[in-house]
């Protein structure tokens, strides 16, 4: 009874494209003997490849042995049908390279308020190397409290957040961007604010009497120990605000010692030995949530910076 024949099942698969590209570059190089050494494997390897398409396809595609390499009429055929399955392959992966190069979408990001103008935050450097990667992404950047940043990375409305290190959500990964430098400051005529400028000495104890500018959410142990000892003037949630009431000589307050840059208001750090401090700003993102390649390309270049 006689074999009956294999017949292709239209399913094509890297391993066929890998032989279809030994089948190729036999035809290229006029026999088996030539194309051993263009392929780096041996005559025996070469020919098993051949009989493996052969198999493969269903067909004998070519006459090989003393009488020298030449095409059946089936292998003919099929060399013109390969070499369009080939080219169509290649340009396949040059499409979604591009695609890839061509990166479209949106990255939402939270942060506390005065936070990107700090030269020492990665984040306006970010941006401007991701424009260069990828000029269809549109990045939105939002401020609020640092639970609000949180809430909005955990809900999934916000990519990634920036916020101080002051405390550390289970669901969420955090990444050390910089540190911030914060100072307590007077300003206006406030009564410490006079003795500094007239250069008289203040202790701790002078300065612990004068109320103080509260924010209205949760901060981290070190700022609220620092604030323990003073009594509550008001209550102010944007650095703006705090800014302001110190400005204008109403009460004392805690801010990052980088907005003292980029305000009409004449501010004076009051004892930065006994006040002053560095705290870490983290980068934050859902620890479950697949990135996509937007995002990881611009985590990637936050982080690094």
């Amino acid at each position: 009874m006689a074999r009956r024949k294999s017949v292709f099942s239209g399913n094509v698969t890297e391993a066929d494209l890998k032989l279809m590209r030994v089948f190729k570059t036999v035809i290229a190089c006029s026999g088996l003997s030539a194309a051993q050494a263009e392929l780096g494997v041996g005559a025996s390897t070469v020919s098993r490849q051949i009989s493996d398409l052969e198999t493969r396809l269903g067909v004998r595609l070519c006459h090989r042995g003393r009488g020298g390499f030449s095409l059946t009429q089936q292998g003919r055929i099929a060399e013109a049908h390969i070499d369009r399955l080939l080219s169509a392959a290649e340009e396949f992966a040059t499409n979604i390279a591009e695609l890839n190069k061509s990166l479209t979408g949106q990255i939402n990001i939270g942060m506390i308020d005065y936070t990107v103008i700090d030269p020492r935050n990665p984040l306006v450097a970010a941006i401007r190397d991701f424009r260069q990667i990828a000029p269809a992404v549109n990045v939105s950047l939002m401020t609020g409290t640092p639970a609000e940043v949180e809430r909005g990375v955990i809900d999934g409305s916000l990519h990634i957040g920036i916020v101080p290190d002051y405390q550390r959500h289970p669901s969420l990964t955090y990444e050390n961007l910089y540190s911030e430098e914060v100072g307590l400051y007077c300003g206006g005529n406030h009564p410490i604010s006079l003795r500094l400028r007239n250069g008289d000495g203040v202790s701790r104890a002078d300065v612990v009497k004068h109320s103080l500018v509260h924010r209205g959410y949760f901060e981290s142990d070190r700022l609220r120990q620092l604030k323990k000892p003073f009594p509550v003037g008001t209550i102010a949630y944007q650095t703006e605000a705090v800014m302001a009431l110190v400005g204008f000589g109403l009460y004392l307050g805690f801010f990052p010692s980088h907005c003292t840059q980029t305000t009409q208001f004449e501010f004076q750090e009051v004892l930065p030995e006994e006040f002053g401090f560095s705290t870490p700003i983290m980068a934050i993102w859902r620890s479950d949530r697949h990135q996509s390649q937007i995002l990881q390309e611009f985590l990637d270049l936050i982080v690094s910076g």
